[in-house]
């Protein structure tokens, strides 16, 4: 077996480095040669782990070209038999997209009524010896995933027609299992405050309600949907108001806050011409909102953004985050270990994404963490990232490939 892993291309982004404009036309990036040299031909699996699609920032009629121009090169090119995608938080749309239609547009056309999403399924990758299973399984919470048709054949198949591309999709975690180790894929995006507050804060202001002692991965991602999906395409979507955000996303990542302040002082104004209140109550009401705003401009102002932080995945409410993750992803390796008895070991290296800071497989100084609860094992947990495929301010900020195969084991290569 032959693969690459790679992450974060964010197809439609204008600082993509793999796919860009020349004189209004779709041409190969300045990296993409080095893409296709170090990948390779005839893998067996392409594995994209996220931000793959870029649906939150640009509309889908402007995202998709950039996509069918990148998955049709990569046909030519035969790089992949097959491509095993997991989306992000940036294309999160894809995998609610493979859902609607598995769950609600393809059982409507038999005739059926919508059954429930499927909101985690996890991809597994078996390269042991003398295990005769099929390569790639997708964990449908059944007793035989494997004949499983259910999340094949569905659209983003037809981007390259008519000669469609074989792609296999899951969420949020791909476990890659071979004799020597067992390495869990994600995209990483569940590790920021943001993308897993949901889930974080109802499980302690409900947990009487929500009854449950420990999340899994499904529940983690049904709790996050709402906050996810709204991030992920809604605001994508949203015409004039896109740019807005856009350029406030920009803004701040370049320590100005101008715009912001600006828009938090007519704010304000307008809820000053809502309110019905005599001075007093307004000048409590002022007092609060001016201080709520002093409060989240400073945030601002200190704001050490995700992407292309050294720093983000040292922090110890992140490392916190990531323990939590792991134990709910022990947790969905246990019940696919009882229903279909594959043995999986616990992972003890992990690929992700998400903060476009590469980390080599080879890096003796590669992150490391420390006190998870794993029985089988008592080592830490070492982690490696794919960097990504933007360039920033005129410079790219680096990515790294990911390659596996049977003989060699793991390796990556650095693009810079």
């Amino acid at each position: 077996m032959k693969l690459a892993i790679l992450s974060d291309i964010h197809l439609g982004d204008d600082q993509c480095m793999m796919v860009t404009k020349k004189h209004g036309k779709l041409v190969p990036g300045p990296k993409y040669d080095a893409f296709r040299k170090t990948v390779g031909t005839q893998n067996d699996y392409l594995v994209l782990i996220g931000d793959i699609l870029d649906l939150s920032i640009a509309h889908y009629e402007d995202v998709y070209p950039y996509a069918k121009f990148f998955f049709k090169r990569i046909q030519s090119d035969r790089i992949a038999k097959e491509i095993i995608y997991l989306a992000g938080n940036h294309d999160a749309d894809i995998w609610h997209t493979v859902q609607h239609q598995k769950s609600v547009i393809k059982r409507l056309e038999r005739g059926l009524l919508p059954e429930n999403f499927d909101h985690s399924v996890a991809g597994i990758i078996d390269d042991r010896t003398n295990v005769n299973n099929v390569p790639f399984i997708l964990d449908l919470k059944t007793r035989n995933p494997a004949v499983s048709n259910k999340h094949r054949g569905m659209f983003l198949d037809y981007i390259t027609s008519p000669t469609p591309t074989i792609f296999q999709f899951a969420y949020p975690n791909l476990y890659i299992v071979t004799d020597k180790e067992t390495v869990l894929v994600t995209h990483g995006h569940y590790l920021e405050t943001y993308w897993s507050v949901l889930g974080e804060t109802m499980t302690k202001v409900a947990y009487d309600d929500i009854e449950t002692d420990s999340v899994d991965i499904e529940e983690m991602v049904e709790m996050n949907y709402p906050l996810n999906q709204l991030a992920c395409s809604g605001i994508g979507q949203a015409g004039v108001l896109t740019r807005v955000v856009r350029q406030v996303e920009v803004d701040i990542s370049d320590g100005n806050i101008g715009r912001v302040d600006r828009y938090l002082s007519r704010l304000d104004e307008y809820i000053d011409e809502l309110t019905d209140y005599g001075w007093f109550k307004r000048l409590i009401v002022d007092y609060v909102t001016s201080k709520v705003k002093d409060e989240l401009l400073t945030r601002l102002k200190g704001t050490a953004l995700t992407r292309y932080s050294e720093e983000f995945i040292y922090k110890k409410e992140v490392q916190d985050r990531f323990k939590r993750y792991y134990m709910s992803s022990l947790l969905e390796i246990g019940d696919i270990n009882g229903r279909l008895g594959l043995g999986i070991p616990i992972p003890n290296r992990v690929i992700f994404g998400h903060t476009h800071q590469p980390i080599p497989w080879s890096d003796d100084n590669a992150p490391r963490i420390d006190a998870i609860y794993a029985p089988e094992s008592s080592s830490p947990m070492t982690l490696h990232n794919c960097g990504g495929w933007l360039q920033r301010n005129g410079d790219f900020c680096g990515a790294e490939i990911f390659l596996y195969d049977s003989i060699k084991g793991f390796s990556s290569v650095g693009i810079s």
